[in-house]
């Protein structure tokens, strides 16, 4: 049990998985919060956002060498 979490916490040292929790962050308050934006932007973060996400979520924070 304590070897999870040691790894979990590793994780948390990631720029990476910080990255894909503030993407989620703003894809929800923009998705389910009811903002407003120009439809520029908006096409532009409905693209970009769950992409960033996706990558938070395939990268290994605990290897630096490799993908």
């Amino acid at each position: 049990m304590k070897e999870i979490l040691v790894n979990i916490l590793s994780r948390f040292k990631s720029w990476a998985v910080w990255m894909a929790i503030g993407a989620l962050v703003v894809f929800c308050a923009k998705e389910f919060g009811g903002v407003d934006i120009s439809g520029t932007v908006n096409g532009f973060l409905d693209v970009l956002l769950p992409l960033l996400v996706a990558f938070g979520i395939v990268n290994n924070p605990t290897d630096r060498e490799h993908f």
